[in-house]
């Protein structure tokens, strides 16, 4: 298992829109097997760790087509965690072909409001977990 710490940070207040899309929401809740909250939570990875997805993670990637001007997603399934692993919950990693983020924040999907259910704010430290 892959283990990454990160801090909760505010995004740009996009990932509603593109979720909502018809292209992508119901490939959405037959690739993810569930109906991801309107929006995503984004995680600032620490100690200067960047992800490269490509490179890295490429055989294990799923994907999400986009159409037109909206680009393709691909995602990992992942487990996210409050430090003291007093709360988990299961989604996905999602690497938007066209991103305004760098490799080192993640954006996570899931069900949830995770920022009430697991009462997370802003600089609140947690982990994701996901298969190697």
């Amino acid at each position: 298992m892959i283990y990454l710490e990160g801090v909760v940070s505010s995004g740009m207040q996009k990932a509603s829109e593109f979720i909502e899309l018809p292209v992508y929401k119901k490939q959405y809740e037959h690739k993810l097997g569930f109906t991801p909250y309107p929006g995503t939570l984004n995680i600032k990875l620490q100690n200067d760790i960047e992800v490269d997805v490509e490179d890295e993670y490429a055989n294990k990637l799923q994907k999400i087509s986009g159409e037109g001007k909206y680009g393709d997603v691909f995602f990992l399934f992942a487990s996210l965690s409050t430090k003291d692993n007093t709360k988990t919950k299961k989604g996905a990693i999602l690497f938007p072909v066209r991103s305004v983020y760098t490799t080192d924040t993640l954006e996570f999907v899931c069900e949830d409001n995770l920022r009430k259910t697991m009462n997370l704010k802003n600089g609140d430290v947690v982990v994701l977990k996901f298969r190697e």
